[in-house]
């Protein structure tokens, strides 16, 4: 059974939490009540998302994460490797530099990164997330995270 991604936030309360589905359930129980205590939602939504677990607990290269994925294009590219920058590589954010980078790196350059972010941004799939290594850093916004999941489960 493949593992499960859950993210939970409440206000500035962020809990995600990846493994087999019935520890992922546990785990956020606890840290609910840990945390939130007596706190009571008054609607609750969820969403699982299945993360491609690494054959032999092995990470997984950036290349290898694109490779099974339906990338048509610069800028589904350019999301899918923010994701995996975020994901796989516990980055809270990411300049151009660094995807084109990583785009170089998959044997896939892009024509002009900083003109596929800027597109991005205002389709409001990444989001400016102030700066890194004297650069203008980004990160995923929720729109954009939804858009890869959604892409990736329907790649499985």
């Amino acid at each position: 059974m493949a593992d499960v991604t859950v993210r939970l936030t409440i206000g500035n309360f962020t809990a995600e939490v990846t493994g087999p589905a019935d520890y992922v359930d546990k785990k956020l129980d606890d840290l609910v009540e840990r945390f939130l205590g007596s706190w009571k939602p008054s609607a609750v939504t969820e969403t699982k998302t299945a993360v491609p677990a690494p054959p032999g607990g092995k990470q997984v290269s950036p290349a290898e994460f694109l490779k099974k994925r339906n990338v048509k294009n610069q800028t589904d590219r350019a999301l899918m490797l923010g994701y995996y920058l975020e994901k796989f590589q516990s980055q809270s954010s990411f300049t151009s530099t660094e995807l084109g980078e990583m785009g170089v790196a998959v044997r896939d350059p892009f024509g002009n990164i900083s003109d596929v972010v800027a597109r991005l941004t205002s389709r409001g799939m990444m989001m400016s997330a102030g700066e890194k290594d004297g650069q203008r850093a980004y990160a995923l916004t929720a729109s954009g995270e939804t858009y890869v999941e959604e892409a990736l489960q329907q790649n499985q």
